[in-house]
């Protein structure tokens, strides 16, 4: 897949006013180092920025940066968020290299419909990020785990899941990440299939 890009505007940070100056402008200021590229004050347009983000990578994307006349890959680093008006503020944009290894936060997405759900329990993803170590050019979209035999109560611990390809989980302790709640509804459907499995075992000596 070809890689988006972005340009991005050399900036020469020399008074407190700097930021406010660039935002005023209807840029976001922000910062480009990592990999001998120095550190370089810069602004990006918030709507290109903001596409990247939107792709199922989110913030570990890699991405082409177009400034000072070099192109540099790039990943999100750091950024500031302001709350209120919901819009990126600051952004530390880091160079990376496609075989340079690195330790990023990856969503986890549950896949097939398991029997617990079918049986009226509900799928909790209890940690929807997992940290992850691998080359940059092998960074997953989302850690996948299939739920397919999950029952009612059961739970899925950070070392049951296979790690995707190229890459190896990040953990000091062992911890649930997928889990299969029990309904309210769940209880009484299985106290009712209790009572009939009962009544069938009851009725069977009466019927020979």
């Amino acid at each position: 897949m070809e890689m988006m890009q972005i340009d991005g505007d050399k900036r020469v940070a020399g008074s407190k006013g700097f930021a406010r100056r660039v935002r005023a402008a209807g840029q976001i200021p922000g910062i480009i180092y990592g990999n001998g590229v120095e550190n370089t004050p810069i602004s990006v347009d918030p709507k290109a920025l903001a596409e990247i983000l939107r792709t199922e990578y989110g913030f570990n994307n890699v991405f082409t940066v177009n400034v000072g006349g070099a192109s540099h890959n790039c990943m999100v680093k750091d950024y500031q968020f302001d709350s209120v008006r919901r819009e990126i503020t600051h952004v530390d944009l880091y160079v990376v290299q496609p075989e340079q290894f690195i330790v990023t936060s990856v969503p986890v997405k549950a896949i097939g419909n398991s029997v617990g759900v079918k049986m009226g329990g509900r799928l909790q993803i209890v940690t929807r990020d997992v940290r992850v170590r691998c080359a940059v050019k092998d960074i997953p979209a989302t850690v996948d785990h299939d739920v397919t035999k999950l029952a009612v109560s059961e739970s899925v611990y950070i070392d049951e899941i296979t790690p995707p390809q190229g890459c190896t989980f990040e953990f000091n302790h062992r911890f649930p990440v997928i889990r299969i709640a029990r309904k309210r509804g769940a209880v009484i459907a299985a106290t009712a299939d209790a009572a009939d499995g009962a009544g069938a075992e009851a009725a069977t000596p009466e019927a020979e």
